[in-house]
Protein backbone atom coordinates (compact mmCIF):
# COMPACT_ATOMS: atom_id res chain seq x y z
CA UNK A 1 0.00 0.00 0.00
CA UNK A 2 1.39 3.43 -0.96
CA UNK A 3 1.58 6.64 0.98
CA UNK A 4 -0.95 9.41 0.45
CA UNK A 5 0.38 12.92 1.03
CA UNK A 6 -2.36 15.35 2.08
CA UNK A 7 -2.79 18.97 3.07
CA UNK A 8 -5.84 19.33 5.27
CA UNK A 9 -7.86 22.40 6.24
CA UNK A 10 -9.45 22.54 9.69
CA UNK A 11 -12.00 25.06 10.89
CA UNK A 12 -14.52 25.75 13.64
CA UNK A 13 -16.93 28.65 14.15
CA UNK A 14 -18.95 27.32 17.10
CA UNK A 15 -18.30 26.47 20.73
CA UNK A 16 -14.73 26.21 21.92
CA UNK A 17 -13.35 26.94 18.46
CA UNK A 18 -9.63 26.90 19.21
CA UNK A 19 -9.93 23.79 21.37
CA UNK A 20 -11.93 22.02 18.65
CA UNK A 21 -9.25 22.75 16.06
CA UNK A 22 -6.48 21.73 18.47
CA UNK A 23 -8.24 18.43 19.24
CA UNK A 24 -8.70 17.77 15.52
CA UNK A 25 -4.96 18.38 14.99
CA UNK A 26 -4.23 15.76 17.66
CA UNK A 27 -6.61 13.39 15.86
CA UNK A 28 -4.78 13.96 12.55
CA UNK A 29 -1.45 13.21 14.25
CA UNK A 30 -2.83 9.78 15.15
CA UNK A 31 -3.39 9.04 11.42
CA UNK A 32 -0.02 10.20 10.11
CA UNK A 33 2.95 8.09 9.17
CA UNK A 34 6.22 9.99 9.13
CA UNK A 35 6.46 13.75 9.20
CA UNK A 36 3.61 15.95 10.38
CA UNK A 37 3.54 19.68 9.90
CA UNK A 38 0.85 22.03 11.16
CA UNK A 39 0.30 25.77 11.02
CA UNK A 40 -0.56 27.92 14.00
CA UNK A 41 -4.27 28.27 14.83
CA UNK A 42 -5.65 31.55 13.51
CA UNK A 43 -8.96 33.36 13.08
CA UNK A 44 -10.64 34.32 9.80
CA UNK A 45 -14.09 35.74 9.03
CA UNK A 46 -16.80 33.55 7.55
CA UNK A 47 -16.24 33.73 3.77
CA UNK A 48 -19.94 34.41 3.18
CA UNK A 49 -20.20 37.03 5.92
CA UNK A 50 -23.26 35.25 7.32
CA UNK A 51 -21.86 33.44 10.32
CA UNK A 52 -19.39 33.63 13.19
CA UNK A 53 -15.61 33.91 12.59
CA UNK A 54 -13.65 30.70 12.29
CA UNK A 55 -10.56 29.40 14.01
CA UNK A 56 -8.48 27.57 11.41
CA UNK A 57 -5.32 25.55 10.90
CA UNK A 58 -3.69 23.63 8.06
CA UNK A 59 -1.85 20.32 8.43
CA UNK A 60 0.40 18.45 6.02
CA UNK A 61 1.13 14.74 6.49
CA UNK A 62 1.39 11.35 4.84
CA UNK A 63 -0.65 8.27 5.62
CA UNK A 64 -1.20 4.78 4.25
CA UNK A 65 -4.98 5.33 4.46
CA UNK A 66 -6.59 5.61 1.02
CA UNK A 67 -8.10 8.96 -0.01
CA UNK A 68 -11.69 7.72 0.01
CA UNK A 69 -11.29 6.07 3.43
CA UNK A 70 -9.57 9.15 4.87
CA UNK A 71 -12.45 11.34 3.68
CA UNK A 72 -14.93 9.03 5.42
CA UNK A 73 -12.85 9.07 8.62
CA UNK A 74 -12.89 12.88 8.58
CA UNK A 75 -16.66 13.08 8.05
CA UNK A 76 -17.21 10.54 10.86
CA UNK A 77 -15.02 12.67 13.16
CA UNK A 78 -17.04 15.78 12.29
CA UNK A 79 -20.34 14.02 13.07
CA UNK A 80 -18.97 12.59 16.32
CA UNK A 81 -18.04 16.14 17.35
CA UNK A 82 -21.40 17.74 16.61
CA UNK A 83 -21.47 18.44 12.86
CA UNK A 84 -25.11 17.55 12.23
CA UNK A 85 -27.50 18.55 9.43
CA UNK A 86 -29.30 20.83 11.92
CA UNK A 87 -26.04 22.60 12.78
CA UNK A 88 -25.24 22.98 9.08
CA UNK A 89 -28.59 24.69 8.49
CA UNK A 90 -27.79 27.19 11.24
CA UNK A 91 -24.30 27.85 9.84
CA UNK A 92 -22.70 26.45 13.00
CA UNK A 93 -19.56 24.40 12.47
CA UNK A 94 -18.17 22.64 15.55
CA UNK A 95 -15.38 21.20 13.35
CA UNK A 96 -14.73 20.94 9.62
CA UNK A 97 -11.91 18.82 8.18
CA UNK A 98 -11.28 18.85 4.43
CA UNK A 99 -8.54 17.47 2.24
CA UNK A 100 -7.54 20.39 0.00
CA UNK A 101 -4.45 18.85 -1.63
CA UNK A 102 -3.78 15.14 -2.17
CA UNK A 103 -0.53 13.90 -3.71
CA UNK A 104 0.20 17.33 -5.19
CA UNK A 105 -3.27 17.73 -6.71
CA UNK A 106 -5.50 20.59 -5.62
CA UNK A 107 -8.83 18.85 -5.17
CA UNK A 108 -10.66 21.78 -3.58
CA UNK A 109 -9.58 24.77 -5.71
CA UNK A 110 -12.10 27.14 -4.12
CA UNK A 111 -10.76 26.36 -0.64
CA UNK A 112 -7.17 26.59 -1.91
CA UNK A 113 -7.74 30.20 -2.95
CA UNK A 114 -9.40 31.32 0.31
CA UNK A 115 -7.60 33.02 3.21
CA UNK A 116 -8.86 30.41 5.68
CA UNK A 117 -6.58 27.92 3.87
CA UNK A 118 -3.87 30.14 2.38
CA UNK A 119 -2.79 31.72 5.67
CA UNK A 120 -2.02 28.35 7.23
CA UNK A 121 -0.68 26.74 4.07
CA UNK A 122 1.73 29.55 3.32
CA UNK A 123 3.14 29.26 6.86
CA UNK A 124 4.17 25.63 6.37
CA UNK A 125 7.86 24.99 5.73
CA UNK A 126 7.16 22.31 3.14
CA UNK A 127 5.19 24.79 1.05
CA UNK A 128 4.63 23.61 -2.53
CA UNK A 129 3.09 26.81 -3.94
CA UNK A 130 6.31 27.99 -5.53
CA UNK A 131 7.49 24.53 -6.60
CA UNK A 132 4.98 24.23 -9.45
CA UNK A 133 4.04 20.73 -8.35
CA UNK A 134 0.38 21.46 -7.74
CA UNK A 135 -2.39 20.70 -10.24
CA UNK A 136 -6.11 21.37 -9.98
CA UNK A 137 -8.24 18.26 -10.32
CA UNK A 138 -11.88 17.48 -9.69
CA UNK A 139 -12.77 14.55 -7.47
Amino acid sequence: MGQLSVVVSLGSNFGLREESVSNAIDFLRSLKEGDFEVSHIYETPDIHGLSHPYMNAVALFSTSIAFKDLSIIFKDYEILHGRTPEMRLKGLVPIDIDIVIADGNIIRPKDFRCDFFRIGYESLGNNQILSGLLREVSI
